[in-house]
């Protein structure tokens, strides 16, 4: 997980280099593309490709809907990213894991106990200060489009937790076969939509090529499949893969200050502080 954390700390910054001021359909697409094919070249190097096309339904069907899920959650979290600083865009996508435990209050009807009831009043007081950093960059923090994008991708991916438990713990679907898929169907959604917006003539910016884009997908790929191989583990609990995977945020926040020369930090770190700290009492919950 830790290592998948790692991965996913570099894909962030990857990410913040490929989309800002650029075309974000053309990114994911071409970003996406490239991941799918070097974990294709990976699973044809040690493994059998073909047996990747002898699967069944079912697992189809969980591997396309994971792709649904993940590229509306990456589609607002790339717009998000285009304009935010990446100080206070990843730490708001950092915030999932508390995500996770609203939409079980409201799907399940689950009442939280007080340590999670305080890990949610923490992370929404994380939300709050970021707002009070952002007014000193001129960031309306509730008004701002960008940042309620990140909000959404947010909420997406804590949909998108929700079916890794499902899918590699219920299910115990093999990881190798579901990525397989996964990553395809990606490639067909941002197909589909890139090639949709182009013909309802929706071209709001220029596609600037950039050679971080390759890394983004590659990146990622690698932090999934670290991710999913360990979340494959039975006794995992996905409140606490799920919060390891987000210690990302940290190296992201120091590595994006130092490579964005992004300021006001101090007042970030603070908020940081306090989301992190709402999710790790969440996770002790």
């Amino acid at each position: 997980m830790l290592a998948s954390a790692f991965f996913l700390a570099l894909y962030d910054l990857a990410k913040k280099a490929s989309v800002r001021e650029n075309a974000v359909l053309p990114v994911l697409l071409c970003s996406t593309s490239f991941g799918c094919a070097a974990f294709v070249l990976a699973v044809a190097w040690h493994g059998d490709v073909a047996a990747m096309f002898h699967v069944d339904g079912e697992l189809l069907l969980l591997a396309l809907s994971k792709s649904v899920i993940v590229a509306t959650s990456w589609v607002f979290t790339f717009c998000a990213l285009r304009t935010l600083p990446i100080t206070i865009a990843t730490p708001i996508r950092a915030s999932a894991p508390a995500m996770v435990f609203l939409l079980a209050l409201v799907l399940y009807g689950e009442v939280p106990g007080w340590l999670q009831a305080l890990g949610m009043a923490v992370t929404f007081a994380g939300y709050w200060a970021f707002s009070w950093a952002g007014r000193h960059e001129g960031i309306d923090f509730f008004r701002n489009r960008a940042v309620w994008c990140a909000i959404a991708g947010a909420c997406c991916s804590a949909g998108s937790s929700l079916w890794d438990k499902f899918c590699f713990q219920v299910r115990a679907a093999p990881v190798e076969a579901v990525q397989f898929w996964f990553q395809i169907g990606l490639v067909a959604v941002y197909g589909t939509i890139l090639v949709g917006s182009r013909l309802a003539g929706w071209r709001r910016n220029r596609f600037e090529w950039r050679w971080s884009i390759p890394l983004v997908g590659i990146l990622l790929a690698a932090a999934d499949w670290l991710y999913f191989t360990g979340l494959a583990t039975p006794e995992v609990p996905i409140s606490v893969a799920s919060l390891m995977r987000r210690f990302s945020v940290v190296i992201t926040f120091v590595l994006g200050a130092l490579f964005f020369r992004e300021t006001n930090l101090r007042r970030k770190g603070f908020a940081l502080a306090l989301v992190l700290a709402g999710i790790a009492l969440l996770c002790l919950a």
